[in-house]
């Protein structure tokens, strides 16, 4: 009899698709092993100048005892710091934990489609996808930790509303947008019923995330709310037009420029599939969150959220699918997210060969192209000849007036202190008028000896947006220019001294 309702509840039960599978804590251990193992790929990747360079920095700051916000500019709420203030300055450190998120997230995948479905396989196609989306890049940021904790509420969704609302909020603290989506999720699981369970997500949430800005909001509230929130309004001059890739006859190029645009294709797909019959709903919180990320800033590090919530709603969607031709378009959507992670890891494995391991504290065998590296140590080499390591040292862009990213990561790298508050280098931040001011006075308060611009052709490249046109405001470099004079060029590195 309860197999009878099984197959009512679920269509889909021949053998192929329905394979019954003991679930043990092994076998969850070994996929989550198996998953993290995967992506220790991307483990000595190149060094990530801008996004590695942010997070220990701020991490170093608040491990010396300085206040995020109140002390030093930080864009991201408080999660991402704060772990990374307890993990150190070693970027092996962070991607370690990074691939030990991946494999968590994917085991969390896994478990949800197997219990919304009762499907092995597909489950096994959900931990698959999500393994291939969100094991590279195997950089520091907020993205990856909220994805894991948003995946974690909706799985306790169904039975434990407070638990939910406990994990949504700590996805929150990693990004707020993630967070009130994995809520919204969850309710939709099972907070709606009118039992008091709501109100219980909805309390846990607001209250663990409240805890953890409660500090901030105490000590710096405004600082802490202009730079968190408020960043939001400055985030249009760095986002970029949605591309579709150019005729290439790189199979390998095709489907690496096309992902993007595949991405919005599947969950188009999967939204006209499971819109009559309201399947899936609790994940379109998420997945709205992933393509708006996505389509703000397309590139691979906005690919996470949306690969990965779609791998999970692409499993769910065929397993649940009777309509052949729809089952074998979800799949095929799946099957891409899966052949890109796997292409990417490739390419991941053979740019590898070109490159050489930086000798500098705190790198621990993490790579970067030869000449880079060697321009690396060659600009330590000299900055450990003019100041000794512990001293002032700015880490400035070509020039100040337009901005794209900066090199935050050569304050760890050559373990010199910033003098200004500001490792955000950005564009609506940096750019102004009244950043540059307070910039230069710390300059001249500390008598920084040493100037580094960071002119790499990332550095240098004018983007479409409000990060490829001049602020005008040139304060800061009329300032360098005055009172520091040009040392040497290690690479795409000058280092000046002051005059």
């Amino acid at each position: 009899m309860g197999e009878r309702r099984m197959r009512r509840h679920h269509p889909l039960s021949d053998n192929f698709f329905r394979v019954h599978v003991e679930l043990t804590w092994q076998r969850v251990l070994f996929l989550a092993v198996l998953a993290a193992l995967w992506a220790t790929i991307d483990l000595r990747a190149g060094i990530g100048p801008h996004d590695e360079g942010l997070m220990l920095q701020w991490g170093h700051r608040i491990a010396g005892g300085e206040w995020p916000y109140r002390d030093f500019w930080v864009n991201y709420l408080p999660g991402s710091p704060l772990l990374q203030a307890v993990l150190g300055d070693s970027l092996v450190t962070w991607r370690v934990v990074r691939a030990v998120v991946c494999g968590v997230t994917a085991v969390l995948a896994y478990l949800l489609v197997r219990r919304e479905t009762t499907n092995d396989r597909w489950a096994l196609a959900a931990w698959a996808g999500v393994t291939a989306g969100m094991a590279w890049p195997l950089t520091p940021g907020p993205t990856a930790p909220s994805v894991m904790f948003a995946f974690a509420a909706l799985l306790g969704g169904r039975r434990r509303p407070g638990l939910a609302g406990a994990l949504a909020a700590l996805a929150f603290l990693f990004r707020p947008e993630v967070g009130v989506a994995a809520a919204l999720g969850a309710w939709w699981l099972g907070g709606r019923e009118a039992d008091g369970r709501p109100a219980r997500l909805w309390a846990w949430f607001g209250g663990v995330a409240l805890l953890g800005m409660l500090p901030f909001l105490v000590v710096a509230p405004g600082d802490f709310l202009s730079q968190t929130f408020g960043f939001a309004f400055r985030q249009h001059l760095q986002h970029l037009p949605f591309p579709i890739a150019p005729h290439t006859r790189d199979p390998n190029k095709v489907l690496e420029r096309d992902f993007p645009a595949l991405l919005v294709v599947f969950t188009v797909l999967w939204a006209v599939a499971s819109w009559p019959a309201r399947r899936g709903m609790a994940l379109l919180p998420l997945m709205v969150v992933g393509l708006l990320y996505l389509l703000a800033r397309t590139d691979e590090f906005h690919l996470v959220p949306l690969a990965a919530v779609l791998a999970i709603a692409l499993a769910a969607g065929a397993a649940r699918e009777v309509r052949t031709p729809w089952k074998i378009a979800l799949a095929v959507g799946l099957g891409v997210i899966v052949l890109h992670g796997a292409d990417r890891m490739l390419g991941k494995v053979q740019d590898g060969t070109n490159m050489a391991g930086v000798n500098l504290p705190g790198v621990n065998g993490v790579r970067t192209d030869q000449d880079d590296a060697h321009a690396l140590e060659d600009l330590a080499t000299e900055a450990n000849r003019i100041t000794k390591p512990g001293s002032y040292m700015l880490s400035a862009p070509p020039r100040y007036d337009r901005v794209r990213v900066g090199d935050t990561l050569l304050y760890t790298l050559l373990r010199r202190e910033n003098p200004t508050r500001y490792d955000v280098v950005q564009p609506g931040v940096v750019t102004t008028a009244k950043v540059q001011r307070e910039m230069a006075r710390d300059l001249e308060r500390t008598q920084t000896p040493l100037v580094v611009r960071w002119e790499a052709p990332v550095a240098e490249q004018a983007e479409d947006n409000g990060s490829g046109r001049s602020s005008g405001v040139d304060i800061l470099d009329d300032y360098i220019d005055t009172h520091y004079s040009r040392v040497g060029r290690y690479g795409d590195y000058l280092l000046l001294k002051r005059r």
